[in-house]
């Protein structure tokens, strides 16, 4: 049974999901074999709800949040699908769009309309031969208004809600005059230019001070509030997970190890590796002089890996003979609460751990 299988069997859910994830999974061709980059992701998002996608780099997160729009590289077999449910219209609702080609009508009329994303690295989101206005403006003339001075408009107010100054002048000038943390914010006010139903946060706040961190977080959720929107925050900071989510998945090795509402996790984590992560964290009012727990080692490479658990030799808890012999199965912890982990699962002798 998968990871949301398991969820589903003992949770009804009142409203049916923006976007609905099943059995995801990426597969890229590598001289010394197949890599299997993201292995059997399920995944639901709520209208005006936030899911938290937190694991450490190169667990597979971001090659899950791009293949929701489709713009992973072309060397990346996909399978599996991604069904999307729009709650203010039926266009292409009930459609997988894992079936449409990346450079189709239907999924471009998706992304930023629709479906819109935060990328991890500004740079290479903005074109170097435009200006930051002229860019912005044309995903609102797209997507929102023909208008040019309605646009323009638009634009430089959503330059200001992400604390951009004198946006007047910024929106003429080019992404090289602008510093890392400038460039983030306004890939972010490009990507809310458009009210989006679906907002894919990878990373959103990695080049920010503190300050400015805080103020995009605070709009995200505000704009969150006032139109519904659902929130896919894909981050490595346990601190932005518990200010922001509602429920969180724990990513390791391309597979979610456990999901839980935010509390639940911080609360109850199950996970060895949740719990690593969690120990990881700085804590206010910690004992003078205490070392940061880690979690040692580092994350395999997924190629031809063993039917056996990805977190077997970084795990402090792991059972010899039982954690490496076979394919980790999906336990129910609670209604809301399931953890891929033989720690709560039966040994092959039927005794329970």
């Amino acid at each position: 049974m998968t990871m949301q299988a398991a969820l589903e069997e003992h949770k009804a859910h009142k409203e049916q999901p923006i976007l609905t994830v099943r059995d995801l999974k990426i597969k890229i061709g590598m001289d010394n074999g197949i890599m299997h980059a993201v292995d059997g992701v399920d995944l639901r998002i709520y209208k005006g709800k936030t899911l938290g996608l937190v694991g450490e780099s190169g667990c597979g997160k971001s090659l899950t949040s791009r293949s929701l729009i489709g713009i992973n590289p072309k060397e990346c077999e996909t399978s599996g699908s991604i069904v999307y449910h729009s709650p203010s219209s039926h266009e292409l609702n009930g459609t997988d769009l894992l079936s449409l080609k990346p450079t189709s009508k239907q999924i471009r009329s998706l992304r930023g309309r629709k479906i819109s994303m935060i990328f991890q690295e500004p740079m290479t989101a903005f074109s170097p031969m435009y200006t930051i206005g002229n860019q912005i403006m044309e995903a609102i003339i797209t997507h929102r208004t023909k208008n040019k001075k309605e646009a323009k408009k638009i634009a430089l107010e959503m330059l200001a809600k992400v604390g951009i100054s004198d946006q007047e002048k910024r929106f003429d000038q080019y992404p090289h005059e602008f510093s890392g943390g400038m460039r983030q914010r306004a890939m972010i006010s490009m990507a809310l230019s458009c009210n989006p139903e679906l907002l894919i946060a990878d990373e959103p706040t990695t080049a920010l001070d503190v300050t400015i961190q805080a103020q995009v977080l605070e709009l995200m959720k505000g704009l969150q509030a006032e139109y519904g929107m659902a929130i896919l925050l894909v981050t490595h900071d346990l601190g932005i997970i518990a200010e922001m989510c509602d429920e969180v998945a724990v990513m390791y090795l391309g597979k979610i190890v456990e999901q839980a509402p935010v509390k639940e996790i911080f609360a109850n984590p199950k996970h060895p590796y949740t719990k690593g992560l969690l120990r990881s964290m700085p804590r206010l009012g910690g004992s003078k002089g205490r070392r940061l727990d880690s979690i040692e080692g580092s994350v395999p490479m997924p190629i031809d890996m063993p039917p056996m658990c990805g977190f077997y030799d970084r795990c402090r808890d792991r059972i010899e003979g039982v954690c490496n012999r076979s394919a980790v199965p999906v336990t129910r912890i609670s209604d809301e609460h399931s953890v891929r982990c033989f720690l709560y699962s039966e040994r092959s002798e039927g005794e329970a751990i």
